[in-house]
């Protein structure tokens, strides 16, 4: 990069799961954001690798009481929207008025505590080589299970393989949320990539389950019906697919974050 770019991160906080929620038994109805792992609310870890990188400037948190957490550097709040893709918009939107001039923005969730700062600055760095709207961070199987053997990640098979999508991503002031009910519905469904597909039209649905699509051809669909010129970012770093859905994902980020109070940091 030529210059120290303006990067603003927005993190989402979540709504409270309900009972049926598999965390159920550890959020006690409040926000996922504030299980705790070793020794502070799991919020704590994504903005300690947020607040550590070279190009981040300013931290938007959405859905999130102020009162709940204290955050090592100055943090701005957002009030819940109501749902996932409204509050990435309500994040979003308050990053561009009152940063009109920035050059990106970071979009994390709160579940990925074992990110670092190092994996947050080689992210953006990879982003930063060409100019799309929008960067989505995805991890390949082999990548996932040789760091997270256990983490068991759904994966969607592309012609070069398999892949978990990433919680980070990256969005430039160019990306516009036109056709908000698919974006939405695309949302509810991010677990299951063969209902992704058959919102995206019938021949990337029937190219997915025989095995033929390609990563070229799905960010040719989603211009084609989002209006998004995007890219999926292969990235060789698990920690951005290793959120917490579930009692043994936790256990798994535990023993991490655990270990890393005993071990040097790994950036």
């Amino acid at each position: 990069m030529d210059r120290q770019p303006l990067i603003v991160a927005v993190v989402t906080a979540g709504c409270s799961p309900d009972e049926d929620d598999p965390l159920a038994e550890y959020t006690q109805g409040r926000s996922k954001a504030l299980i705790p792992i070793a020794g502070k609310p799991m919020i704590a870890h994504v903005m300690d690798a947020l607040a550590g990188s070279r190009y981040i400037q300013r931290f938007v948190i959405v859905a999130l009481d102020p009162a709940e957490v204290q955050f090592p550097v100055p943090v701005e709040h957002v009030p819940d929207a109501g749902g996932l893709i409204a509050n990435l918009e309500a994040g979003i939107n308050h990053a561009l008025a009152h940063y009109p001039d920035l050059d990106a923005i970071l979009l994390c969730s709160s579940d990925v505590p074992t990110i670092t700062p190092s994996i947050v600055d080689a992210f953006i760095e990879e982003c930063f080589l060409t100019d799309h709207d929008l960067y989505y961070s995805i991890v390949e199987r082999r990548v996932m299970e040789a760091r997270f053997p256990r983490s068991s990640r759904s994966y969607v098979h592309l012609r070069e393989g398999d892949f978990a999508g990433g919680d980070v991503l990256i969005i430039r002031p160019s990306l516009t949320f036109s056709h908000r009910e698919l974006w939405q519905n695309l949302s509810g469904a991010r677990k299951n990539p063969l209902r992704q597909a058959r919102m995206l039209g019938l021949w990337t649905f029937v190219k997915l389950v025989t095995g033929r699509l390609s990563l070229a051809d799905a960010e040719r669909r989603a211009r084609k019906v989002l209006d998004v010129h995007g890219r999926g970012v292969p990235f060789p770093y698990a920690e951005v697919g290793m959120d917490v859905d579930k009692p043994f994902q936790l256990d798994i980020a535990r023993a991490e974050l655990e270990a890393r109070v005993t071990r040097p940091s790994r950036g």
